[in-house]
């Protein structure tokens, strides 16, 4: 890579917090992840029937939740009333989803930058950038805009960011390495490129250490894949583990057994 300075300089994005241990996206799997050292969190945002933003990843609440349908047809309250933890494990039954209001408060006062992807709904790009752009212009601290990128699968949504938040780092998600990525970037108005581990074989990381785009690959969990990853010039890893890179004993991970209060002191 030629370019001087990626803007994630850690090497890891926790992916959806501390996904591996504790339910992906939950306010408690960031306090985790952040207990476990990373400096970068990876969620996704989406709106409801309403016009709230939350953190799910999914279209449907199913996965994650004890409810069912589409995110983007039921409204904030009857998502809030949720159970989104004990689909993961009975110790976790009682968390919430979060909203993106709630996320971005908990990420400042925790000092951790931000990967914010948006899930949008096809035919509705627009809507979904504008709410979240709405938000963002309130609510993320105007002296930490270094600490924050956008990122998403639909160039569409991307270029409505570039439109409403022109200084907004971008990353768009692939699934596998462009053969011209510099120019690819060019094209979309990005600075970073995520794409799929299985797909990122030798030639491809020959065609990311010669480009000048910042590079992420997703998601890995072993840890020789990614220090050889690393080691090839790709910038970002994307991980379920926090700890994916680290000696150090897992103190955080909930226990396999034990209350929820026990388990919450654990990350605080």
């Amino acid at each position: 890579m030629t370019a001087s300075l990626p803007l994630v300089q850690s090497g890891l994005i926790a992916h959806r917090g501390a996904s591996k241990y504790w339910p992906e996206n939950t306010l408690e799997s960031v306090k985790a992840a952040a207990g476990m050292g990373v400096s970068w969190i990876e969620t996704d945002v989406q709106f409801t029937a309403d016009n709230q933003l939350v953190m799910i990843h999914d279209a449907e609440l199913d996965r994650t939740t004890n409810g069912c349908g589409y995110v983007t047809q039921a409204d904030l309250a009857a998502i809030r009333k949720l159970d989104a933890g004990s689909w993961m494990a009975p110790e976790f039954s009682g968390l919430q989803v979060p909203t993106l209001r709630e996320f971005i408060s908990m990420i400042c006062d925790l000092g951790l930058n931000l990967q914010l992807e948006l899930k949008e709904t096809k035919g509705r790009e627009a809507e979904l950038v504008d709410l979240v752009c709405d938000e963002l212009e309130i609510y993320w601290p105007a002296e930490t805009a270094s600490k924050i990128f956008i990122s998403g699968f639909s160039e569409r949504c991307l270029r409505r960011v570039a439109e409403r938040m022109p200084k907004m780092p971008l990353a768009l998600a692939l699934t596998c390495v462009p053969r011209n990525p510099d120019q690819l970037a060019e094209e979309t108005g990005v600075q970073i490129i995520h794409v799929n581990d299985v797909f990122t074989d030798e030639a491809a990381l020959e065609t990311i250490a010669s480009s000048s785009v910042e590079f992420g690959v997703a998601t890995v969990n072993d840890p020789v894949r990614a220090s050889q990853l690393l080691a090839a010039g790709v910038q970002q890893i994307l991980t379920d583990d926090p700890l994916l890179l680290t000696d150090t004993p897992n103190a955080n991970a909930p226990a396999e057994s034990g209350n929820m209060e026990t388990i919450r002191a654990g990350v605080n």
